[in-house]
């Protein structure tokens, strides 16, 4: 078998940090107030999200206004304090930023809003992890739904101005302009040029952002979803930060990369790319002046010596792995369970491109089936189907989950089955033996039977992509040393970065399996968001998990456009079990993520429910106390 393993403390400065840590990488909806200076913003009641309103279409020209939203009084501090002091953080990886949204891809797109330098429509509300509360308001102030579901309006917040850049250009106060440009440079159907990170999702929702009028924008949409405002149009999940349309008209699009300028509470000092990045907290901002006046970002990715970091007081909060977590707790360290964030961990089986049609267009889909691949199946061939689905699912039962759970998770995880199934603690999760629940028993024999009647009991070598050192390429190092000894399986462990793999998702090539299947992997997605969009056509032209199944495309087709919550839910009920059966994306573990920080320098920080893991989840800076 082959595999490649490519006390309180306050922060040091920037140079000397930098130095002390490349040693330890070495080693080892109404009108709201103006938004112009005010020393904070008032707490308004928000409107709610549009999780497809129980409504008949209708020919009405006039869309469905939603409530005002009233602002609740607050009494506003005299004077607002001054950001001060310093921190230092790690994400493990900086991710590139840049300004021009269309360059912005993966990675850069949700760490230039999730850093608090772009602000989004809305966010959630702190402990609100189940999405059963309204968003709360930041760039929009309400929304009305088209009562036909073919647009949704947004409100836009008046007065918010942006960031002076750091030479010092004022480039003035946001307007409908500049949203609608952020949205359509974004979207890779109204820029052909784009690599946003939400270009495919976007191009797969919504043609087109329109103005309507100075205060409004409205989105086209081609195809109405129904998880509404928290997932694509909140800090929640992934969205689109607005930046001044003014940058592109004066400097074009190549020009505007390093002009990374938005309305947040934090601006952009220095970002580079793969090293470091430096904000200076906004004083006087509109909505919250930040209480430290300056947080750096460095580049850690050695897990090493982010412990060491920690345990130092050198860092202030990074992300650890599992099998550090425990004994920094023991030390004081606070885990950042307020970002309710649970994911699973699962083995994507590539090239499975079933569908024959597009399943949005209709057009005919030209795709390359391996095979030769014994978990790949021919849907013309019902013998080719049958057996690669018998090896699918000898992978699943030879997955000894709870012993993963107690070794490489340091009891931390909890056993998994499926890519997008409920918690498995919850209510809706079916227990009990595979085929009568969703759990399947750690079974060698089993599997070694499945292999024999699939022809391939002999064993075979295959290749999965893992990325970089780290607790996915542990898990897989596990499972593989189990399927060598016991089914003669090579498994050979790409651990190459994401950016060298991502490109066979987007183009529909690839057929090496990888340890993830997907945007829904996580518990903290409602169970009655739409899914299925990544495993099929809908998602054509952006990132896929490497299979398009007709039975995802029709899931996902359904829920999006379902207005009875509950029988959103029963249909993803029925798209678990089939993903049970099937074993497409088959579960391994469940991982509670986030990152670790020191409270004896960080009195409070008011972490919201997220589903991004963006700079390791670190989010609302604004909020932080220092001690």
């Amino acid at each position: 078998m082959r595999f490649r393993r490519t006390s309180p403390f306050r922060v040091l400065p920037v140079l000397f940090l930098s130095g002390l840590l490349a040693f330890l990488i070495a080693c080892g909806g109404g009108e709201e107030p103006t938004a112009t200076k005010a020393p904070a913003a008032p707490a308004a009641t928000p409107t709610k999200a549009p999780a497809a309103p129980v409504a008949t279409p209708t020919t009405a020209a006039a869309p469905t206004a939603t409530a005002a939203p009233q602002p609740t009084a607050t009494k506003a501090p005299e004077k607002p304090k001054a950001p001060s002091g310093s921190l230092t953080f790690t994400p493990g990886v900086i991710n590139v930023g840049l300004g021009t949204p269309r360059f912005c891809t993966a990675g850069c797109a949700e760490d230039v809003y999730m850093s608090s330098v772009l602000e989004t429509f809305y966010r959630p509300e702190k402990g609100d992890f189940a999405g059963d509360k309204p968003e709360a308001q930041i760039l929009s102030v309400g929304w009305t739904l088209d009562p036909g579901l073919k647009f949704l309006d947004f409100k836009i917040r008046k007065g918010v101005p942006f960031h002076k850049d750091k030479t010092g250009k004022d480039w003035g106060v946001m307007t409908v302009q500049d949203v609608q440009f952020s949205f359509n440079d974004a979207n890779s159907v109204t820029q052909k040029e784009s690599i946003h990170g939400q270009a495919g999702d976007f191009a797969a929702l919504f043609t087109n952002m329109e103005i309507v009028n100075d205060e409004t924008v409205r989105i086209i949409y081609k195809v109405y979803d129904s998880r509404g405002l928290r997932h694509r149009f909140s800090l929640f999940w992934q969205t689109a930060g607005v930046l001044p349309k003014k940058a592109l008209d004066e400097l074009g699009p190549d020009g505007m990369r390093n002009v990374i300028v938005g309305t947040g509470p934090y601006r952009v000092l220095e970002w580079i790319q793969n090293d470091k990045i430096i904000l200076e907290g906004v004083d006087n901002h509109w909505r919250k002046t930040p209480g430290v006046a300056k947080i750096t970002f460095l580049q850690v990715a050695e897990a090493a010596a982010r412990r060491a970091g920690l345990e130092t007081g050198q860092l202030a909060a990074a992300p650890v792995s599992l099998k550090d977590r425990k004994a920094l707790e023991a030390k004081g360290m606070v885990f950042a369970k307020d970002l309710g964030f649970t994911s699973v961990r699962n083995l994507g089986m590539t090239g499975n491109y079933w569908e024959e049609k597009h399943a949005f267009s209709g057009a005919t889909l030209t795709r390359t089936l391996d095979t030769a691949k014994p978990w790949v199946g021919n849907p013309k061939d019902p013998a080719s189907m049958d057996k690669a689905r018998k090896v699918r699912l000898a992978f699943a039962h030879a997955i000894d989950r709870v012993g993963l759970a107690k070794s490489v998770m340091d009891g931390i995880g909890s056993p998994a089955y499926y890519a997008y199934e409920p918690p498995v603690t919850g209510p809706l999760f079916k227990k009990g033996p595979y085929p009568q629940g969703w759990e399947y028993p750690f079974d060698i024999a089993k599997a070694k039977q499945l292999l024999t009647e699939a022809g391939v009991g002999g064993g075979f070598d295959m290749e999965v992509w893992v990325g970089p050192p780290g607790t996915t390429s542990e898990l897989m190092t596990a499972i593989a040393g189990t399927w060598l000894a016991d089914l003669k399986i090579k498994v050979t462990l790409d651990q190459n970065v994401y950016s060298t793999y991502r490109p066979g998702l987007v183009q529909r090539t690839t057929s090496k399996p990888f340890i993830g299947c997907g945007d829904d992997e996580k518990y903290n997605f409602p169970y009655d968001w739409a899914r299925g969009f990544v495993m099929s056509s809908f998602s054509d032209g952006g990132y896929g998990v490497g299979m398009e199944v007709p039975f995802a495309a029709d899931n996902y087709r359904k829920v999006a456009g379902e207005p009875d919550k509950q029988k959103r839910i029963d249909l993803n009920l029925a798209f678990t079990q089939k993903g049970i059966d099937e074993a497409l994306c088959i579960g391994i573990v469940s991982e509670p993520i986030g990152f670790l920080y020191n409270p004896t320098v960080i009195a409070s920080w008011d972490l919201l429910p997220m589903g991004n893991g963006n700079l390791s989840g670190m989010h609302n800076l604004e909020s932080i106390v220092l001690k």
